[in-house]
């Protein structure tokens, strides 16, 4: 009986021996990265902030496949509120999307929030932190009298484009943005507008004023205009995959390829211009393309103002567009890219890189389950002159590969390169480990428990 009963207990020993040693083996190698690794297809793409006023503001992001999204924010480190995509809100439904509006409300003036993107069951922040955004100090001038902007996206068979963001932004102003209809319709208000110091509202001609729009359809193409706020009432009818000039009242439209019109117009080829990236945008590459517009044939120089500085050349096509890469990858960290003309024209424009060789752009970790998302206050993002996440207080979001939007107030970056991964491997090593050691308890416990009858 002994000998029988001693079996089961070498038996438990074994188990729970083995439990340790899988245990100690996980903590010394690691968990395999590729299962760390974030999807690459629901990874946050061109995140923009934009709408900032004093009671709220959008964040906006495309992904590559459909993708639930919502937001979770804060006032510090816990983020116990959680802000839905606008047409979840709408419907009361979680749906997938590719392209991604999250408008967070009811928030305070001149504060700090911080929040982290859910994209599927995955979470994405700055290197593990959360990005955080200052809203705009309460205005002491009275709202100014009602102006819209409205019109119609397309897609490229003339059927109407829904669930697209129409970005809008004025030089020196905190950009705007909203999502299309099923019709295709969108209606941007103009009197919400700050100015880039989000301590006013923005003075502009509402017959003048030079505005810029960008369609972003993620998968089904952009679209791009310039007109004036005389002819924004409606903006004629945007075709995704096409590029426009109103200010004259006809458009002068164009092919696009991937990133950016092959063909412009000579009105916009005029000046010189960069397209992409918009200022103080968040790259997720370090070897970023770079385009824009110039006149046609002209040589183009181009410097990025980094450690160590890299310069090149391009010419703008017959059409006016510019195009551009680095030979080598950038750093991690701000950057600053200038062009100039040989006539002595320049611009230049601030971004960050956030993403190192071979890393992912954000920190991932897997949420067991979606949060319930409830009518708290939600965020709008509102394109600016480059819609994109970057410093505080003043924020600046910054979109990619889309007209020349100024961005106000983003998200900070101090946090450093973001790195993604999912919690699941480890939460099903832990369940793993836990068992084999409780299994490991209860055979050698079981041999007493019968001695003792």
């Amino acid at each position: 009986m002994n000998k029988i009963k001693k079996l089961p207990t070498l038996l438990g020993i074994a188990v729970l021996l083995a439990g340790v040693a899988a245990g100690v083996w996980v903590i010394r190698t690691g968990i395999p990265s590729q299962l760390l690794q974030a999807r690459p297809e629901i990874t946050p793409k061109q995140i923009k902030v934009t709408n900032i006023t004093d009671k709220g503001f959008t964040v906006s992001w495309v992904t590559d496949t459909p993708a639930g999204g919502f937001i979770r924010f804060g006032l510090g480190s816990e983020l116990n509120l959680t802000a839905q995509d606008d047409r979840d809100e709408a419907s009361q439904t979680t749906g997938e999307f590719v392209t991604h509006h999250v408008t967070l409300k009811n928030l305070q003036p001149a504060t700090s929030y911080f929040f982290k993107i859910f994209s599927g069951k995955t979470e994405f922040a700055n290197n593990g932190q959360p990005y955080d955004v200052t809203t705009a100090p309460a205005s002491q001038q009275p709202l100014p009298e009602n102006d819209v902007a409205y019109g119609t996206v397309l897609q490229a068979d003339d059927t109407p484009a829904a669930g697209v963001i129409v970005y809008l932004s004025f030089s020196n102003a905190t950009t705007q943005s909203t999502l299309t209809k099923n019709s295709g319709s969108w209606v941007i208000p103009l009197n919400y507008v700050r100015d880039s110091s989000l301590t006013s509202y923005l003075a502009y001609d509402r017959e003048a004023s030079i505005e810029e729009i960008l369609a972003q359809g993620a998968s089904a193409g952009i679209a791009t205009a310039i007109t004036i706020t005389k002819n924004d009432s409606p903006v004629p009818s945007l075709k995704l995959g096409e590029t426009y000039d109103f200010r004259e009242g006809l458009p002068a439209t164009a092919a696009e390829d991937h990133h950016a019109a092959q063909e412009v117009s000579p009105l916009m080829a005029a000046k010189l211009k960069i397209t992409n990236p918009e200022e103080k945008e968040m790259i997720n590459t370090t070897q970023p393309q770079f385009w824009g517009l110039g006149p046609a044939g002209e040589t183009i120089t181009i410097e990025i103002r980094s450690d160590p500085i890299i310069s090149g050349i391009t010419t703008a096509n017959a059409n006016g567009a510019w195009y551009w890469s680095p030979p080598t990858n950038l750093t991690p960290g701000q950057h600053t890219i200038t062009v100039s003309l040989a006539d002595g024209q320049t611009i230049s424009r601030l971004f960050t890189v956030l993403a190192a060789p071979d890393q992912p752009a954000f920190t991932a970790s897997e949420s067991a389950t979606l949060p319930t998302l409830t009518p708290t206050p939600t965020v709008k993002l509102t394109p600016s002159a480059s819609p994109t996440l970057t410093p505080t207080p003043t924020r600046t979001a910054t979109a990619t590969a889309t007209p020349t939007i100024t961005r106000v107030s983003q998200p900070s970056t101090a946090g450093g390169t973001p790195e993604s991964g999912i919690l699941t491997p480890t939460l099903v090593f832990s369940i793993m480990g836990s068992s084999l050691l409780i299994i490991g308890l209860l055979l050698v416990l079981s041999p007493q428990k019968n001695n003792h009858v």
